[in-house]
């Protein structure tokens, strides 16, 4: 069997189910899709009393077929960061398990999604699509997630904003690299959303001890400083419960 075992967002957030399948699997982790440190991984193999194998985008994408048919001879578990079915790549997993006829099981967890949207304060229902602002490169400068947001404001909705991880490097975009990619997509789109004293929330750790949030403007962000995970949320106009519950938060 193939198991896709979600291990939270705390080093420590595994769910006691999982952690009995994973004693008695063959174990891998796939990390380039979210951020799991070395730290993470040494607990998760001392918990577990096995080596954990890292795998690739590579493995994953290429390798796919391959790593699916293993589990056909014996317990697979993939660990992934997070919850997951939250990312496309783990999906394909499942697809391509179900032509082999390969039975799954996917062990759920803690998600940074679902946690960054309660710990704002603001209502699950009135979230629209979710976009990501990758990291900009000399021939690589994509805009296209500002249609989202769009969209997103025209139904009076509010905008999710993921940042691009850098695994290799335990965090996030950047928030202030993000912002100047924010107004450079306005400048292009010219669509009136985002301007210096648009207001939005920065989601910093969350789920971590180091949690932040802050409350603040397109124009402060700029000089944003802080290291770790960061999530970016464009609000829309706020009910009267939202606003209470904005403020009964923890946002400076």
């Amino acid at each position: 069997m193939l198991f896709l075992v979600g291990t939270g967002i705390a080093y420590n957030d595994i769910p006691m189910r999982a952690i009995e399948v994973c004693k008695r699997c063959t174990l891998y982790a796939e990390i380039y899709t979210s951020i799991s440190d070395e730290a993470k991984m040494k607990y998760l193999s001392d918990l577990f009393g096995k080596e954990i194998k890292i795998l690739s985008r590579e493995d994953m994408e290429e390798g796919a077929k391959e790593i699916v048919a293993k589990a056909a001879k014996a317990d697979i578990a993939i660990l992934v960061a997070g919850d997951p079915l939250m990312a496309t790549t783990h999906k394909i997993l499942i697809i391509e398990a179900k032509k082999q006829g390969i039975s799954t099981q996917i062990l759920h967890a803690s998600s940074a999604i679902s946690a960054v949207i309660g710990e704002s304060g603001l209502d699950f229902y009135k979230f629209g699509a979710i976009c990501t602002i990758p990291k900009w490169h000399d021939n690589y400068k994509p805009v296209s997630f500002y249609e989202k947001i769009e969209r997103n404001f025209s139904s009076n909705l509010h905008s999710l904003v993921l940042l691009e991880n850098s695994p290799e490097k335990g965090s996030t975009l950047p928030v202030p690299d993000a912002i100047m990619e924010l107004e450079a997509a306005e400048s292009h789109y010219k669509k009136g959303i985002i301007g210096e004293s648009t207001k939005i929330f920065i989601m910093q750790n969350i789920g971590l001890p180091s949690q932040k949030i802050v409350a603040t403007t397109i124009k402060a962000a700029r000089s944003h400083r802080s290291e770790g995970v960061a999530t970016i949320i464009i609000p829309v106009k706020l009910s009267e419960i939202e606003e209470e519950a904005v403020k009964s938060l923890t946002v400076v």
